[in-house]
């Protein structure tokens, strides 16, 4: 059974679109569902229950990771302007912690950290 069905089976006929995103990234030349999930930052096994409807965390970090990575766009951001969506995720990964004290690390941490899109940062809030 392929990716596809699979997803059709456990999601029925309406499969969210970036779950489809997801089985054309992993069905991709060259590619596969290890590969796709480490980019992700998740695991194979994360992406074979997301295919089955059967992670059992929350989905919005993955939807918003797989949006940004293999859905693309662009992203106005407040800092740089117009980003593409993959770099704008790479920004908000790195203003977890900052790593260096170059004038741009420290310019985007700001910024990310700032930013309404940085779900990572507003959750540490809440928390």
């Amino acid at each position: 059974m392929d990716r596809m069905e699979i997803a059709r089976e456990y999601w029925g006929a309406d499969v969210p679109d970036w779950i489809r995103a997801l089985v054309v990234a992993c069905d991709a030349p060259g590619a596969s569902q290890n590969r796709v999930a480490k980019r992700l930052g998740y695991t194979g096994g994360v992406v074979s229950q997301l295919l089955r409807k059967a992670y059992p965390g929350n989905l919005d970090r993955i939807e918003d990771r797989v949006r940004a990575i293999y859905m693309g766009g662009q992203i106005a951001c407040p800092a740089l302007g117009e980003i593409g969506s993959a770099a704008c995720l790479d920004w908000r990964d790195r203003s977890v912690a900052l790593g260096s004290v170059s004038p741009m690390a420290v310019r985007m941490f700001r910024a990310c950290r700032a930013c309404p899109r940085n779900r990572a940062v507003a959750e540490e809030d809440a928390a």
